[in-house]
């Protein structure tokens, strides 16, 4: 156990200081308590067995980002459970889904959620559970939930969707018995299907770049961030609920939680209130009240055919000294942990044969994505470089790359990569957009109009249904709503 007697106000009072200067992360006086636990948490990670020590250490010492997330991750309480509230998913079943589900009933069929700060996962399952019981049959309808957090070891149990009895306190017992198996005394597995309709990635509020298409987080119908602000320092929670408001679409809705309620609409989103709770949504005209009740039924729902089961690292042979196995069929099965979002696997799977074959572009391309995909940006970077030495004319590596270097800082190397990304393919949209949203925030008005103005002429040239290139299956029509949308169009 490390020892924490020898620490003085004055260590902890630097210490804070350095925190809320790299992370944001806030803890004044009344919160020294939390600071020390967090800290004597953290010793072991980072090779201490006593947390003066550790704190000396974290005042004195320059570090990496991962090593600043790591100690984030303990100063930050994982405390969560399925259908937390039972009266905000009451509001969302009876009037925000079911009004949002409603109204594109016959029209472009999609919903697009994101839980911020998502712990271990029950919030973001708990909506994809909700979803479930709203629309029984989701044939045609294209549907997002993203789970975000700072802390990997969440996120790490919010994949594996293996949860104890703990996380079912206060859950109706029929949640239990529908959406999870039983696998030994105390431990319940999420259903496949709805595992399925979630996915967890890495992401830090007060660093991160939001919205923003590389990480899913634009045109929000809506954000659940709940008890997370309370960490920040007062300019970094403006600076997130602001940012939190432009990833919303129009109408979109934000969860905070009652002491988080001034900030949202100091964002300027508006408060609705229903009998237990309120929500903020984003309008640009004063709300009324939405509850409306539509006498018109949902189309009666049909049997879900199911899906056969994308095979895990563990159904693929990683014997290297089998070299008879045909490059196709080991990018297949990489390619499959990939789409099921088990980047590490993918990595492990292509090491086969890019150590074999270090010119093959489609390898090093998918290595690429798996490695930014899990921040390894160096990495990514490295395997893009290979797969344009390979394959030097292809546009989208080239809009990998910029991708890659946006998520480092480096936007001037951003923008020459999107130029060139539109020197070898003018048509390509999503570099118009990604080049729009930089010229946007550098304040160049006439270059983001531009690149808007090119964006939209080969959308509207597209079927409104069909899927954008690069655009994580964005269909053409939404991306024009999108863009029409935007304040200063």
């Amino acid at each position: 156990m490390s020892k924490t007697n020898n620490i003085s106000q004055e260590q902890l009072a630097q210490l804070s200081n350095h925190i809320c200067k790299n992370i944001g992360l806030d803890f004044p006086e009344n919160k020294y308590k939390d600071l020390t636990r967090g800290v004597v948490d953290a010793c072991g990670e980072f090779g201490f067995t006593n947390a003066n020590e550790c704190i000396e250490w974290l005042i004195h010492s320059d570090f990496n980002k991962q090593t600043w997330d790591t100690l984030a991750g303990h100063l930050t309480i994982g405390e969560t459970y399925f259908f937390r509230d039972s009266s905000i998913f009451k509001y969302l079943k009876d009037t925000v889904l079911h009004d949002l589900i409603y109204s594109r009933w016959h029209s472009e069929k999609y919903l697009r959620i994101w839980s911020a700060a998502c712990c271990t996962g029950e919030e973001p399952y708990s909506m994809a559970m909700l979803i479930d019981q709203i629309l029984p049959n989701r044939k045609g309808w294209s549907i997002s939930i993203i789970g975000t957090d700072i802390n990997e070891k969440f996120l790490d149990k919010a994949k594996k969707g293996i949860y104890t009895q703990w996380s079912f306190r206060s859950t109706p017992d029929n949640i239990q018995k529908k959406y999870f198996s039983k696998t030994d005394i105390n431990k319940f597995v999420i259903a496949p299907e709805i595992k399925r309709m979630v996915s967890f990635s890495y992401l830090n509020l007060a660093e991160s770049r939001y919205p923003s298409f590389s990480n899913n987080t634009n045109e929000l119908d809506l954000i659940c961030c709940r008890n997370v602000l309370m960490y920040f320092s007062e300019p970094i929670r403006k600076k997130v609920v602001t940012a939190l408001a432009s990833c919303l679409s129009q109408n979109g809705w934000l969860i905070v939680s009652p002491g988080e309620a001034d900030y949202a609409k100091k964002a300027g989103l508006i408060p609705i209130r229903s009998s237990e709770t309120t929500l903020f949504q984003k309008k640009t005209v004063p709300a009324s009240h939405p509850v409306q009740q539509y006498q018109a039924r949902y189309e009666e729902p049909q049997t879900i055919q199911s899906k056969k089961a994308i095979p895990t690292v563990k159904d693929i042979s990683l014997d290297h000294k089998d070299s008879s196995t045909p490059k196709e069929h080991v990018f297949e099965k990489a390619m499959a942990a990939f789409k099921k979002g088990e980047y590490k696997d993918c990595i492990q799977v292509l090491s086969i044969f890019v150590e074999k074959d270090m010119n093959n572009a489609e390898c090093s391309i998918l290595m690429a994505r798996s490695y930014a995909n899990i921040r390894q940006y160096d990495n990514a970077k490295s395997w893009c470089e290979k797969a344009l030495t390979a394959d030097p004319l292809n546009p989208g590596h080239y809009y990998l790359m910029a991708t890659i270097l946006q998520e480092q800082g480096n936007i001037d190397r951003t923008i020459k990569a999107l130029n060139q990304v539109l020197y070898l393919d003018p048509s390509f949209i999503m570099a118009y957009v990604a080049l729009a949203m930089i010229r946007r925030k550098q304040g160049r008005q006439n270059d983001f109009q531009k690149c808007i103005t090119n964006a939209m002429h080969y959308l509207k040239n597209m079927a409104p249904d069909a899927p954008v290139p690069f655009s994580d299956d964005m269909t053409a029509g939404r991306l024009i709503n999108m863009l029409e949308s935007m304040p200063d169009r």
